[in-house]
């Protein structure tokens, strides 16, 4: 048998699948790569979980560095001796937000008792330039209109000053309202009210609340309605600090890894403390109100440190919805929520029975106070450039400082008062029926020429309608306002004194090629007049020939000196003041003035704390420069006070306005543009009146500015009236007959008492009424003459009536 040929033994071998290779040819462990982005994609939802608690540590805490920069002014200063009545002290604690008691003394912060002897304050805890000062009991003592006896604490002083009135706030776009507040300064009512209501278990758990969660359920559910929250204030907190309020499932998964980690993190005390001072709390007006102390001075204009136990009911029933259980909309509402909250601290055994009974059944209480001051915008703008040129902080909003400015409360309000009442008036006079020019605008500025502070602030009518500020912004030509500048100039050089005559007579000068004819308002003439009388009525043409002799350089000069910036031409129309100013430029040309020849350095703030309480220096004001000598500048004023006594501004006088004030009216071309400014030895104020756009008016410096001048002047007025001008050395006075301009004599019908520079009395007497037995030329000496004369004529008629 063949054999048979042996086949080959073939293994079946099992084919490894290829393995993936990249381009490059290397292998691709997707294993690796599985484990890898299930630990990054972990990573990654953790991380996302925490971030908003990595960036947490600037947010826990009272809060002051995200609060809205404040503008405070000038606090009240009492001393003894200062003029004030218990009427008016009265108003300055009602314009603080203080409460009136009466039939007992003031128990709590931020009460006030009027007395017929004077007022009794418990001031609050207040900041000042130098630091938060704590509050206590003020009592001052007032006697015929002036303080007569001050007591702090129950010591005797001679000086007390109230806290500084809040002017302004500077939001974000959030507008938000933040009152921070250390929670060692709260009630316990009001942390226990808030606990009772939002988390009664919040010192026991750990972030989370599970037993809460499932008991707020269960109480809605047999409620009806929703009657407690779930959410721990922890939770409330990282949704209010870090979350959206969007109700996903997300969002809460995050809320409550953010809650544990933040209660890992922080203290009890820092959590509640953050979330009393982050809770919203409803709005006032277009503020939202942001924690409890924005919401507590809002609602019942006290801090939270003075809440008593139905203010902390009521304000911890608002948590859950600030706009269901808003005292404002809805007062029932409030009250039976806020009874609810009564009920729970009593069930909780915070509250003893019978107490929350007894408060249950009180009304509701709510005295709202205007969180965001809505005057002084203007000077709210002024005051931010300022800070920003002086100081270096150009960003107010939500950055938590705290502007100290110069600006009196009191003062202010009377200025926007007199501004809208007087801008009022004239449109429905002589201003009637001009609504195609835009509304007719002023300015008003009000300045110490002593210091340079600035008092009051008024850019415009309206803020909302327009932010353009026209103390500051606007320039406008000056018109005979600027005439006392080159009067000034002829004083200080010595070419005129106030008795000194000018012809009033036609006046052609060439310019450029072309003649120039002055004209005065009147179109008139009066032949030779003194430079009193010019002034006083404000006559152009004798003040451009006064101009002309002084020198137009040198009243240019002048004009640089006393405050003026804008650009000036030495042309013949310079003395009638064919240029533009800005009526803070002016104003301060009046200080300079007022302050004796010192032109003082105009400003608005006096310090700047930051938010951790450090005061910055910022640049020094620069000290007063000396314009002209305080001999010419008090001739000025004496002319001036003519003005007010016989010219232009006699106006005033008939309001009632009888000080010894000094000031001038100024009227441009057209009647574009009306101005009067006028001074006492402590205050320089300045109107202008006209349109936007430059627009003819039908108006004059006495009939527009004016009148608003004088109402805000007497309205500002002290109790004792304004004091009058110190006479400097190297000023005397004479009797000169106002015909001649020389000495008066017994004879000479009428005299004035005028004031002359040392060395520039006249050296002779009246050759009008002349006589060789007249050579006292005093006010002595004439006084003496005429009652001589009188008794002579007296003897005469006796000597008659007998021999009849």
């Amino acid at each position: 048998m063949a054999r048979r040929k042996s086949r080959p033994i073939v293994r079946k071998v099992r084919r490894k699948k290829p393995r993936s290779r990249s381009r490059d040819g290397e292998n691709i462990p997707w294993r690796r790569i599985g484990w890898t982005l299930g630990v990054a994609a972990a990573l990654g939802i953790a991380l996302w979980l925490i971030w908003p608690f990595l960036q947490a540590g600037d947010r826990f805490g009272a809060g002051a560095a995200d609060s809205p920069s404040r503008l405070y002014g000038r606090p009240l200063e009492l001393r003894l001796g200062t003029p004030i009545s218990a009427q008016a002290l009265s108003q300055e604690f009602e314009a603080l937000g203080y409460a009136k008691v009466s039939g007992r003394s003031p128990r709590g912060p931020g009460e006030y008792r009027w007395l017929h002897s004077g007022v009794v304050a418990h001031l609050r805890t207040h900041v000042t330039a130098d630091g938060p000062r704590d509050g206590g009991l003020l009592e001052v003592g007032i006697e015929n209109d002036r303080v007569r006896s001050l007591r702090w604490r129950g010591e005797s002083v001679r000086r007390a000053r109230l806290e500084p009135p809040l002017i302004a706030s500077y939001y974000g776009p959030q507008r938000a309202e933040r009152r921070p507040s250390e929670l060692d300064q709260m009630p316990e009512e009001l942390i226990n009210a808030v606990l009772a209501a939002e988390d009664a278990t919040f010192f026991k758990h750990q972030g989370l609340s599970i037993r809460g969660i499932a008991r707020a359920a269960w109480v809605n559910l047999r409620g009806g309605e929703v009657l407690q929250g779930g959410s721990t204030v922890t939770q409330q907190l990282v949704k209010n600090l870090f979350l959206s309020h969007q109700r996903t499932l997300g969002r809460k998964l995050r809320e409550a890894a953010l809650a544990l980690l933040i209660d890992l993190r922080y203290s009890k005390r820092e959590i509640l403390q953050t979330y009393l001072n982050e809770i919203y709390w409803g709005a006032s007006g277009s503020v939202n109100l942001i924690g409890v102390g924005s919401a507590s001075w809002a609602y019942f204009g006290k801090r939270p440190g003075e809440l008593d136990l139905c203010e902390a009911a009521l304000l911890a029933g608002m948590i859950q919805s600030p706009g269901n259980y808003s005292p404002r909309r809805h007062p029932e509402r409030a009250v039976d929520r806020r009874n609810w909250v009564l009920g729970r601290m009593a069930e909780l055994d915070w509250l003893d029975g019978e107490l929350a009974e007894s408060a249950r059944g009180e009304p509701l209480c709510y005295e709202p106070r205007p969180v965001a001051p809505r005057g002084a915008r203007y000077f709210a703008d002024a005051a931010a450039a300022e800070a920003g040129d002086r100081f270096g902080v150009w960003e107010l909003a939500d950055t938590g400082y705290q502007l100290f400015s110069t600006v009196e409360a009191s003062a202010q309000r009377h200025a926007e008062k007199a501004v809208g009442w007087g801008l009022g008036s004239l449109e429905r006079g002589w201003e009637k029926n001009r609504k195609a020019s835009g509304p007719l605008q002023a300015a008003l500025v009000s300045i110490d020429p002593t210091t340079g502070a600035v008092l009051a602030w008024v850019g415009g009518r309206d803020y909302s309608t327009s932010q353009f500020d026209r103390v500051s912004q606007a320039s406008r030509q000056a018109g005979s306002a600027f005439k006392p500048v080159v009067y000034a100039a002829a004083f200080e050089n010595g070419t005129h004194a106030p008795s000194a005559f000018v012809e009033d007579a036609p006046l052609t000068v060439a310019l450029a090629g072309r003649d120039w004819t002055p004209q005065n308002n009147s179109g008139e003439f009066r032949g030779w007049v003194t430079v009193r009388t010019a002034v006083e009525n404000s006559l152009n043409v004798p003040t451009v020939r006064v101009a002309l002799d002084v020198g137009l350089d040198e009243i240019i000069s002048l004009a640089r000196a006393m405050g003026v910036r804008g650009r000036l031409s030495a042309v013949p129309s310079l003395a009638l003041g064919a240029f533009e100013v800005t009526p803070l430029e002016l104003a301060t040309v009046y200080a300079t003035v007022a302050a004796g020849g010192l032109r003082p350095p105009v400003h608005s703030l006096t310090a700047i704390v930051t938010p951790g309480g450090t005061i910055l220096s910022g640049q020094p004001l620069p000290d007063p420069v000396r314009a002209i000598s305080a001999e010419s500048a008090y001739l000025l004023t004496s002319v001036l006070q003519g003005v007010m006594d016989r010219g232009t501004g006699s106006g005033a006088r008939h309001q009632g306005l009888h000080d010894p004030l000094a000031g001038k009216t100024g009227t441009t071309n057209d009647r574009r543009d009306s101005w009067f400014v006028g001074y006492s030895p402590d205050r320089v104020s300045l109107v202008w009146v006209g349109y936007d756009n430059n627009s003819r008016t039908k108006l004059s410096g006495s009939r527009a500015a004016l009148p608003i001048w004088t109402r805000f002047t007497y309205g500002v007025r002290p109790e004792r009236g304004y004091g009058g001008f110190d006479q400097p050395r190297g000023i005397v006075t004479a009797a000169v007959d106002p015909l001649s301009g020389e000495l008066a004599t017994g004879n000479c019908p009428t005299y004035l008492t005028e004031v002359f520079r040392e060395g520039y009395v006249p050296g002779r007497v009246c050759h009008l009424h002349a006589d060789w037995r007249n050579w006292r030329f005093d006010e002595e000496g004439i006084a003496r003459e005429r009652k001589r004369r009188w008794e002579w004529l007296r003897k005469i008629f006796r000597k008659k009536n007998r021999g009849g």
